[in-house]
């Protein structure tokens, strides 16, 4: 049985929610937030998704070995990072002490900037996403209105008048 093709309407909808989910992963990105805080929820997605083949049962046990498997390679990620601090602290490295205390300690006015370049991307990728949808509209409309001839239409058609 032959599936029937998307219509215009339907393939622009895809796009719209592909640009959405795409300035959804910017978001997430540049929200300064450490990769390894996601791995549990991305793992758990990737196990649900592919457990879920199998049914409610095997999407179940799927997302709660994907969430496992995410939250070991974060305990991993973290204790990389302690296994630095114990090093310098065993080896006596004073300037490596001070410069991963001094990384947790930052200026206030660093923060302040730093928080502040954050909500900038947060806005642009939403007034981005906000901006694109009228473009996707205004082809709508003037393919309606070009149908119905009530004007000519500024792009090239298939149909003859």
């Amino acid at each position: 049985m032959d599936r029937p093709e998307p219509s215009g309407w339907m393939k622009r909808c895809h796009t719209i929610l592909a640009l959405d989910a795409a300035l959804l992963i910017v978001i997430v990105i540049l929200s300064g937030c450490k990769m390894s805080s996601w791995y549990p929820v991305l793992g758990a997605t990737a196990g649900g998704a592919t457990g879920s083949i199998g049914g409610p049962l095997a999407g179940g046990a799927g997302a709660a070995i994907g969430y496992a498997g995410g939250k070991t390679a974060q305990m991993m990620t973290e204790n990389e990072d302690l296994k630095n601090t114990v090093d310098a602290l065993t080896h006596g490295d004073v300037s490596a002490l001070v410069e991963q205390g001094m990384e947790k300690h930052k200026s206030g006015f660093e923060e302040f900037t730093s928080y502040i370049k954050k909500i900038l991307i947060i806005a642009a990728c939403v007034l981005a996403a906000y901006l694109s949808i009228p473009i996707f509209v205004a082809r709508k409309t003037a393919e309606t209105c070009t149908k119905k001839h009530l004007t000519r239409p500024p792009f090239p058609t298939n149909e003859k008048l």
